[in-house]
């Protein structure tokens, strides 16, 4: 019984984040980027002006494949690459103005989306929905 439940659990959260990942590839689709990048434009934005190690870090890949990633992105003119004032061995990684711009624009829709969701729930719903979300993912950082 426990074992079908939580398989009912994980089947759910697999659908509603496959379906927003969705909803961010189809904001993302006019420029023709991978869901890849996407989540490197990201992570970029979470740290300001990440080092190469961040995106390696971020993705628990090589540095030669998080550097391919950033060149990609760099090609599209979302992203930019600037070597360090004080330390020219390091490189820092941030958005271009357009790049700030389309990641504003696919927040704003994935925001919206949220919303509507989260309509369908009364508040308590939502407040013990957040409760819950917020225990699993700290018990999920320490598996």
């Amino acid at each position: 019984m426990a074992d079908e439940i939580n398989n009912q659990i994980l089947e759910a959260l697999f659908k509603l984040v496959k379906d927003f990942k969705g909803s961010m590839s189809d904001s993302f689709k006019h420029s023709h980027l991978t869901m890849l990048q996407c989540e490197a434009m990201l992570c970029i934005k979470q740290h300001k002006q990440a080092h190469m190690g961040d995106i390696a870090s971020h993705f628990a890949t090589t540095m030669p494949t998080a550097t391919a990633l950033i060149d990609k992105l760099i090609d599209t003119k979302y992203v930019k690459r600037e070597n360090d004032a004080k330390d020219r061995r390091i490189v820092r990684i941030s958005l271009t103005k357009s790049g700030e711009k389309l990641l504003l624009e696919a927040t704003k829709q994935k925001t919206n989306k949220m919303d509507k969701l989260l309509s369908y729930l009364p508040k308590q719903d939502k407040l013990d929905l957040l409760r819950i979300l917020n225990i699993l993912a700290e018990k999920s950082e320490s598996l």
